[in-house]
């Protein structure tokens, strides 16, 4: 009996994978979950630059119950003051149907910065991940899709709390998001808001 509940343990271990989410460099085996997103991260692949912004709202007005509805959160984009300017370049190469790597350089302007991060968009058990690698942290995302041009990324862990959509097209990329960190009041509106919208190369 002993053999066969070891035997079972192996199938069942085998049919999952036993890579950490985290994990950039392994692909994840595939699992008849992952079929059904087969090349969701497909329309990213290529070069793209652009102007990604970091606003502030210092209103901290009641949350929106449809805060995270797209013309409500450009409502408050619109009106935060900016507070950093990135220059990027992002690369998206697709290595499968279901594992995309990803080359970020972020250039900040007022202080003459250059950062380098690496990361993937895969498919793992059945669901949607970003992960980067940054010099000095790892953020990592759950995501769905919608629709086939938008992709929304979220995290909802202590201290930090994101939001976000990516809309794809066939020349544009826009990321419309929003964070809350550290000990941000969650029953207020978001302080950091983010908006960036880059162009295929």
């Amino acid at each position: 009996m002993k053999y066969l509940v070891l035997l079972l343990f192996i199938i069942n271990s085998s049919c999952h994978s036993q890579i950490e989410i985290d994990n950039i460099t392994d692909i994840p085996q595939v699992t008849q979950a992952d079929k059904t997103l087969a090349n969701v991260y497909k329309p990213l692949d290529g070069t793209w630059k652009g102007v990604f912004l970091v606003k502030q709202d210092d209103s901290l007005v009641k949350k929106p119950k449809n805060l995270q509805d797209k013309a409500v959160m450009l409502k408050f984009i619109n009106a935060a003051k900016t507070v950093n300017t990135i220059n990027v370049t992002q690369v998206y190469t697709s290595e499968s149907p279901y594992f995309q790597k990803v080359s970020i350089t972020d250039f900040y302007p007022d202080t003459g910065k250059t950062e380098q991060s690496k990361g993937v968009n895969k498919i793992q058990d059945g669901k949607m991940w970003c992960v980067v690698h940054k010099p000095s942290d790892t953020v990592i995302h759950e995501g769905s899709t919608p629709n086939l041009e938008t992709i929304i990324w979220q995290s909802n862990k202590p201290k930090r709390i994101e939001y976000f959509y990516e809309t794809v097209t066939k020349d544009y990329y826009e990321i419309i998001g929003y964070g809350y960190y550290n000990d941000d009041d969650t029953s207020l509106s978001p302080k950091l808001w983010f908006y960036g919208k880059y162009e295929r190369q």
